[in-house]
């Protein structure tokens, strides 16, 4: 009987044939030839290191690609709307001391207009929809000012007058006349624009000239219909946002600030926007998209 042996030999395989003869005298075993197989061996060994090394490379794109993507996803929104971003201008000063602001963004010398956020103090639902109009992309040529609060002592203090007690939406020059006295909700003032933040506005809007003012207000939930030249933006803003066009009535409507914008200015439109009692996300976000609809029919 013939048997070959392997011997494994420094790394390498060598194979020792050998002869082997089975007799009764004994078994012996002479070597026939050798052959080394190691570089066989070493290249399935080197096969081995090339697929160890195959590994890290194979991972390395898994590993950059959310690198790659951040840049991407947050671009939008790193770059939607600050590029047109003209700064803000303090306007004036309520009774107590606080300043009247109003943010600048879009096209200098385009179509201006402004929105009022707030002139009765409780009535806030407003500044939702203006935070939104920060950002959002503007329909070109539009030169936009927000105004969060035209009575910032009343918002402060969530209550509808400003420091004096006075109601502002009845202290406009236009038509003024002497409602109520000091504590009742009505109450106009001393006398016409006899308020400093009545006055600060009437300066301000004398200078730039909005061609559309709008204002915020609660809870009534309507705009007030109008045959006038703002007609048709009043029917579309309420189409846009589900607003019913109804009169507002159960006041005394005389100094108020969106007829005088529109008396005074020329050829201006101006309009009041009832909210409901809250105002959700959502919501803010259609009324602030409805604004720049009617802006287009500027």
């Amino acid at each position: 009987m013939r048997i070959s042996l392997a011997v494994l030999v420094a790394g390498g395989l060598s194979l020792v044939a050998c002869s082997t003869s089975t007799s009764g005298a004994g078994t012996t075993m002479s070597p026939i030839a050798s052959t080394t197989s190691a570089p066989t061996t070493l290249a399935t060994t080197t096969t081995l290191a090339s697929t160890t090394t195959v590994g890290p490379t194979t991972q390395a794109p898994t590993t950059q690609a959310p690198t790659t993507l951040v840049p991407t996803t947050l671009a939008p929104t790193t770059t939607a709307a600050p590029s047109d971003y003209l700064g803000e201008e303090v306007i004036g000063y309520s009774v107590q001391g606080r300043p009247i602001v109003a943010s600048h963004r879009g096209t200098p010398g385009g179509t201006v207009i402004l929105i009022v956020g707030v002139i009765h103090g409780n009535e806030n639902a407003g500044l939702a929809i203006l935070e939104q109009l920060r950002t959002m992309p503007l329909p070109p040529n539009t030169d936009l000012w927000l105004m969060d609060a035209m009575n910032p002592d009343g918002l402060a203090n969530d209550v509808r007058h400003n420091g004096n007690g006075v109601d502002l939406n009845r202290n406009f020059p236009h038509d003024w006349t002497q409602i109520a006295e000091p504590g009742v909700w009505e109450y106009s003032g001393t006398g016409p624009a006899s308020e400093p933040e009545t006055q600060a506005f009437i300066a301000f809007s004398e200078r730039i000239r909005p061609a559309l003012t709008l204002w915020y207000h609660q809870d009534l939930y309507r705009i007030s219909p109008s045959n006038r030249s703002d007609g048709p933006l009043r029917q579309r803003y309420a189409e846009l946002t589900g607003l019913p066009i109804i009169s507002v009535t159960g006041g005394t409507y005389t100094g108020v600030a969106a007829t005088w914008v529109r008396t005074t200015v020329p050829d201006a439109m101006s309009f009041i926007i009832e909210l409901g009692p809250t105002l959700a996300a959502d919501e803010a976000v259609v009324h602030a998209r409805a604004v720049l609809d009617i802006v287009t029919m500027v």
